[in-house]
């Protein structure tokens, strides 16, 4: 096989292979077509010349036999060995030839007498079709492929069905309505067909992305069974052809067209460009409205947890927070900052007037939205010295709980907490910062619990999972609906298990540890470092030891770290301080993984792509109750579960670490060395 490539007026041969099978029977010719290769190497034809020459100037392939009537031109031929058959086809790049790829003789085991077929020309024109594609990438950096083009050979590469028109498939429009615009887009996965109640067939631009799968499939609850490829443009224009807006024309602005009207309103001398600066800075000016929309929307799509919106000195930053790690979207004008927090505190009826003090509220999103996008925001304010921040955090209604074995429990710790949430009654406490994933864990244990023969009620605030078969309160302070309020009204509803969002305060705390004492099953989340630390701060409330000793099951403390992307993250040997601190958590070193700095498509350049969860479970125990009635400061009581064998949260990332699912960089990033051993 020879590939050549035209270099300016001349074709080079760039690439000579020879089968070993041509010196099988006489191992001393190796040596002789060796030698040929480095000649053939060296050597450059005028173009035109010969038959590679005309193939590269006519763009058709030839496809010649010993028995045919180009015979003759094979046998002339001076190659080393009898041409039974030649096959050249052009390597055809966007304005000229850029080459060809010419193969002579079939292998001798195909039973063909080294004859080609019609069907090996055709592969060779289809492998030829995208090696002129990669060859020009190679040539050229500014070279892009188009989206039909990496449809095609994607579809080549995976053996999958390509789709290219509307007609070759059909689309069932009940279930497309159902699925909605906003996961089609964020996942691009097009759903067209419902084979069963619950497996779909859909059209995915690359059928090997298994996280897009994944999501698609956790948050539709249908299962991928048949997979077409199409291009992302093809899907983009399905989705705007199925999901049609009678929305005015200037929503379809998207996220950074609303941004340049804004800036550009204001130049460097502070002058007033098409859209009047005094537009700008109200809250009802259209420009400001969409900003707000377009921003929720955009996070939402990008996979965001929380928005912040920050006025500094000479600008609005606007940062999203993806996979636990902050980053900055957009740069505004600060004279818009005032405009846009008073449309935000409109959306969730806050006090505009008040910009002294700090409030908090919630947006339905549905309300100010065509688009099928069902998300809650929890918002808070609170001012800063350059005017007032917002922070809001997403609550997707369409998002179901994970089942326990997918938040990243080790067999040990999962075992042990399947356990405590059997038990009739007691306290199960699960502490961490924001964001650690506690909620997600806590409606994930009730949905492993919920039968119909068990009474369980919420008291939230927000509701941010909406589960069949349980009954949610939402807390509402301004008229005083409290935690301890809801927990007073629970104990006279007959429940078997209650859900406390949160323990603030001693009378929640009292109330709470008195339900768990007379026969409820209650679990709630509390803000503290790690599991032991839980004790004195249930204690800090006012609720005496005993109580706190006989009520409690367990205390689980959490954290969520960055999964390393598994596409691209490297092999390595950790060594000096790294190995030390592996060698004291697991009693283990060798190979683990790092992230690419470089990142991959999958994972957007970061290196990392999803998160896991890490625990610290600390199950109560004779010895531990005897502690805590003792009042035992919390560095006894870590030493006492430890030696019960709890996990600290050190060496849970650690243990991470070792299954290759995070980093070392990530796990000391997130928890620091155990101090007590």
């Amino acid at each position: 096989m020879t590939l050549y490539l035209v270099e300016g007026n001349d074709i080079t041969f760039r690439h000579v292979y020879y089968s070993p099978t041509l010196w099988s029977t006489a191992p001393e010719k190796e040596t002789q077509f060796k030698e040929t290769e480095e000649k053939l190497l060296a050597l450059k034809l005028p173009l035109g010349t010969g038959n590679v020459g005309k193939v590269i100037e006519s763009g058709e392939p030839l496809f010649f036999t010993a028995d045919g009537p180009d015979g003759d031109s094979l046998k002339n031929m001076n190659t080393g060995f009898d041409v039974q058959s030649m096959l050249t086809v052009p390597l055809k790049g966007i304005s000229s030839n850029i080459g060809a790829i010419q193969v002579l003789n079939k292998e001798p085991h195909a039973g063909t007498n080294g004859h080609f077929t019609e069907t090996d020309l055709k592969l060779l024109m289809e492998v030829a079709e995208y090696s002129a594609t990669l060859i020009q990438r190679m040539m050229d950096p500014k070279f892009e492929l188009s989206a039909d083009d990496t449809a095609k050979f994607i579809a080549r590469l995976t053996d999958t069905p390509l789709i290219t028109s509307e007609n070759e498939i059909e689309i069932d429009e009940k279930l497309v309505e159902v699925v909605g615009d906003a996961v089609i887009r964020r996942e691009g996965i097009f759903p067209h067909k419902q084979i069963t109640p619950n497996s779909v067939a859909v059209l995915m631009s690359n059928p090997l992305d298994y996280a897009k799968r994944d999501s698609f499939q956790l948050t539709t609850e249908l299962h991928i069974e048949e997979t077409r490829v199409a291009s992302a443009t093809f899907i983009e224009e399905l989705v705007k052809k199925y999901f049609k807006t009678d929305a005015e024309p200037e929503a379809n602005i998207d996220i950074g067209g609303v941004a340049d009207v804004i800036s550009t309103a204001y130049n460097t001398d502070g002058e007033v460009g098409e859209v009047s600066a005094a537009d700008l800075e109200s809250e009802d000016s259209a420009p400001i409205v969409q900003l707000a929309n377009r921003i929720i929307e955009d996070a939402y799509i990008s996979g965001a947890s929380d928005i912040h919106i920050e006025p500094q000195e000479k600008n609005l930053i606007v940062r999203y927070r993806v996979d636990g790690m902050c980053s900055e979207k957009l740069r505004l004008p600060s004279q818009v900052s005032n405009a846009l927090c008073t449309r935000l505190k409109i959306m969730c009826n806050l006090d505009i007037a008040e910009r002294r003090l700090p409030q908090d509220g919630r947006i339905v999103f549905k309300k100010y939205t065509k688009k099928n996008i069902d998300i809650d925001l929890r918002v808070a304010t609170g001012p800063m010295n350059h005017g007032e921040k917002v922070v809001m955090r997403i609550l997707d209604k369409t998002k179901t709980t994970l089942p326990l074995p997918a938040l990243g429990f080790s067999e040990e710790n999962l075992e042990k907490y399947r356990a405590c949430i059997q038990q009739p009654y007691g306290m199960i406490l699960h502490c961490g910062p924001t964001g650690s994933g506690k909620s997600m864990t806590l409606y994930s244990a009730l949905a492993e619990i919920n039968t119909p023969d068990v009474n369980i009620q919420t008291a939230e605030d927000p509701i941010e999972y909406t589960l069949p078969g349980l009954n949610q309160m939402q807390m509402n302070r301004q008229i005083g609906l409290t935690f301890a309020r809801a927990l007073r009204c629970y104990l006279r509803m007959d429940p078997d298990v209650i859900l406390v969002g949160e323990i603030r305060d001693s009378e929640t705390a009292g109330i709470a540890v008195e339900a768990a004492l007379t026969g409820h099953l209650l679990v709630s989340t509390l803000h503290t470092n790690d599991a032991p630390s839980t004790v004195s701060r249930i204690g800090e409330m006012g609720v005496e030891a005993f109580n706190v000793s006989a009520s409690l099951l367990c205390v689980c403390a959490q954290r969520l770290m960055r999964r390393v992307c598994k596409n691209c993250k490297t092999p390595y040997t950790p060594e000096g301080r790294e190995k030390e601190l592996m060698e004291k958590a697991l009693g283990w070193t060798g190979e683990v993984f790092k992230a690419n700095p470089q990142g991959c498509p999958t994972c957007g350049g970061m290196g990392y792509k999803g998160c896991v969860g890490i625990h610290e479970l600390m199950v109560n125990s004779e010895e531990l109750t005897a502690a805590i009635n003792s009042e035992m400061e919390v560095a006894g009581l870590k030493r006492i579960a430890m030696k019960d064998g709890m996990k600290t949260l050190h060496q849970d990332s650690f243990l991470k670490v070792k299954q290759g699912l995070t980093t070392v960089e990530e796990a000391l990033s997130n928890v620091p060395p155990d101090l007590i051993t």
